[in-house]
Order: structure tokens, then sequence, then C-alpha cells
């Protein structure tokens, strides 16, 4: 009997935890803990994952960046496509334009004829503009001051001699071995020319005008090249 009143006692023990437990389980939630539980929902929702981008969007973004990169070497390549009106930056731009003509003249061979007449070609009509350039703005605005008069005298003829060597090659067939020892002459001949206004001109240049009135060149020698090139 005594083992029986034990086991009893037991069962209403363990029986009344249960129901203090589920009691438990059962209680409404407390006003901190509502507010938590809403903190969390909120910093879920602000998680979501941004869209991805749409496929035209990111196809615009890559031709966008071509595009540009495509002006960036244009500009490079074009002589005076920079906007700018220093006249001595003008003229060298040209003068790289020459060199390029000159190397690539002087490699040609009497196979290529037609490239050869070509090239003659460019290179007299943008001698041509270039020197017109030189001797109606830069040449006269100089000439008056000692230090630069003997350099534009020697210059003024140095153009005559590229002139007349441009007219005996356009004399000679482009298929013929004299042509590549006459082009060499005139390529010897620029180079020069190249030199003495970049190494002696030029600083003397610089240094006789007033950057107002050197930039006042460079605005008159765009109006004359694009009058001359139309």
């Amino acid at each position: 009997m005594a083992k029986r009143s034990v086991k009893r006692k037991r069962t209403k023990k363990s029986t009344t935890r249960k129901i203090t437990s589920r009691k438990r389980a059962t209680r409404k939630p407390t006003k901190a803990a509502k507010r938590k539980t809403a903190a969390r929902a909120a910093a879920t929702r602000k998680r979501k994952p941004a869209p991805p981008k749409s496929t035209l969007a990111t196809a615009a973004a890559m031709v966008r960046g071509v595009a540009a990169t495509a002006v960036a070497a244009v500009t490079t390549r074009l002589p005076w496509a920079k906007i700018e009106n220093d006249p001595i930056a003008l003229l060298e731009a040209d003068h790289r334009r020459f060199e390029k003509l000159l190397e690539d003249g002087e490699k040609s061979t009497e196979r290529a004829a037609k490239g050869r007449a070509e090239l003659l070609a460019a290179l007299a009509s943008e001698l041509t503009v270039h020197e017109a350039i030189e001797e109606k703005v830069l040449y006269p605005a100089l000439e008056p001051h000692a230090e630069a008069r003997e350099v534009v005298l020697e210059s003024f003829e140095e153009h005559h001699v590229a002139d007349t060597i441009i007219r005996e090659l356009k004399a000679v067939a482009t298929d013929d071995e004299k042509w590549g020892a006459k082009f060499k002459v005139l390529k010897e001949n620029i180079a020069h020319h190249i030199k003495e206004e970049e190494q002696n001109m030029f600083p003397k240049a610089r240094g006789v005008l007033p950057r107002e009135e050197l930039l006042a060149l460079g605005a008159r020698m765009r109006a004359l090249k694009a009058e001359l090139e139309r």
C-alpha cells in the first residue's frame, strides 16, 4: 500500500508539471517580445536583394563604353582634332602627319605604283595647306623680330625646295627606280625643315610673341585651314 501511495504522488507531481508547462507555452507574448519580432521582420524586408539589371541596360552601358573609346582613339589619330588654338601645337600635329607619310613612301616599292601615287597626292595636298598657313599667318608675325627673321627667310626657301621636288616627283613614273631616290631627297628636305622649326623657330616664337597673340594666330590658322580644305 505504501508503494502505491508513492507512485500516485509521483504521478500527480508529473501531471502538475505538464499542465504548468502547457500554461507557460500558451501565455501571450509580452510587448517587448512583440517589438523584437517586428524589428526582425522589418530588417528582413530591408535586406531583400536588389533586382538584377536588365539585359538591355547592360548592353547600353557596354555600347556607351565602346563609343567613348572609339571617340578617344579618333581624337588622338586626327591632326588638329583637339579644341585648342596654340599655333605651335597645331603645326607640330601636321609635322607628325608628314613624318608618317614620308616614312610610308620611303618603305614603298616599285610594285606599289598605285599606292605611291595616292600617298604623294595626299602629301602634296596637305603640305600645300600647311605651307600656306605658315607663310600667311606665322611667318609674317615673326619676321619683324630680329631673333626670328633669319630662320623665317630660310623656311620660305625650304618650302620652295619641297614644292619643286614634289612637282618633279609627279613627272616620274611611280614604278621607276628614280621615284624612290627622289622621294628620299624630299623626305630629307622636309625632315630638316621640321627640325629647324621645332628646335629653332618655335621656341623663338614663344619667346617673342605674347600668349594672347599666339592664341590669336592659332585661331586664324584654324580658320584658314578650314577655308583651304573646302
